[in-house]
């Protein structure tokens, strides 16, 4: 769990990236290291592992600044994926606050994500925890190079239930900064609600507006400014289909959506996560999406959006 100093006024808390041996975790921390600002993220570095002085695995500390009164910083870690490893991916999960399942969604690589799913299950269980208690989204990596059919089969043996789902590309920073907001929000909302001792205060909860700008403080630490006005618009609209779906608001003129555990459309299905929305042609945004049924099976579908400009006398 998070590591809170009183003295210091600051939590330190512990995101994991799991999964197989080249699935993209590294590529992840790369990525947002690139991305974030510097006043926003530490060093990238590689720390040995304590189990075995020849193996490593990378950590990149950020800094979310004070959230709720006190200094808060976020160490992501990439699990090291290689065979031998496994001692050490299951000391990185002791006290861990939040994981990001990162699946590698090209074809051939079905039983080697199963493989490292079923590990994570596993020795959480040896710490007497399992993923329906820990802040926990899922990636699906490599997304360019993925069979839109084998990818809807293999999040339907995944079975992860309601959980946040991404499609990145790693190595050019598609959908990794979407990921790391999604998770990092999880795991403020789950540091709160364990009501955490502050410095020369109650456990008692702040008032709603400190829950609002301390959110609106760690948006703006992770979602460094966009390098294009379209790149910006995209995420923006990937970031406010996420933050319907956080909020379970109802959605205008649609009179059969109601409020429950998701976005619900109709009486039989249920929107269980957005993708990253992403450019196709000129005037179109393409935003996966992830439904859910009543007897708990999922399918995924392409929501695409045309943007037109409203002729001049037309706009109302």
């Amino acid at each position: 769990m998070a590591k809170v100093s009183r003295e210091a006024a600051e939590v330190n808390a512990r995101i994991v990236y799991w999964g197989a041996e080249g699935a993209g975790k590294s590529a992840n921390l790369r990525s947002a290291y690139t991305k974030m600002r510097p006043d926003h993220r530490g060093e990238l570095r590689e720390v040995p592992s304590s189990l075995d002085p020849a193996a490593s695995y990378e950590v990149l500390p950020i800094s979310l600044g004070e959230v709720a009164g006190i200094r808060t910083q976020i160490e992501l870690i990439a699990a090291p994926g290689q065979s031998d490893q496994v001692a050490t991916r299951k000391q990185l999960l002791d006290q861990v606050d939040g994981i990001v399942l990162v699946i590698d969604a090209t074809a051939d690589r079905v039983d080697a994500n199963m493989e490292s799913y079923e590990e994570l299950r596993r020795s959480l269980a040896a710490y007497g925890r399992n993923l329906t208690d820990i802040p926990f989204v899922l990636q699906y990596n490599k997304r360019d190079l993925a069979d839109p059919y084998a990818l809807e089969d293999l999040h339907r043996k995944l079975d992860s239930g309601s959980v946040a789902v991404f499609e990145s590309v790693a190595t050019e920073g598609t959908g990794v900064l979407q990921t790391l907001s999604t998770i990092s929000k999880q795991v403020i909302r789950s540091l709160r609600n364990q009501a955490l001792p502050l410095p020369g205060k109650d456990t008692a909860p702040d008032p709603p507006r400190a829950e609002a700008s301390s959110a609106e403080r760690m948006e703006a630490a992770i979602l460094d400014e966009a390098s294009s006005p379209d790149r910006a618009a995209l995420d923006a609209a990937a970031q406010s289909a996420q933050t319907l779906l956080d909020q379970q608001s109802p959605w205008p003129q649609a009179g059969e959506i109601e409020a429950g555990s998701g976005v619900r459309i109709g009486p039989d299905l249920t929107i269980v996560s957005v993708g990253h929305a992403s450019r196709c042609g000129d005037r179109s945004v393409r935003i996966p999406l992830v439904l859910g049924d009543a007897e708990g099976g999922t399918s995924t579908l392409v929501l695409t959006i045309q943007l037109d400009t409203i002729p001049d006398g037309e706009s109302g």
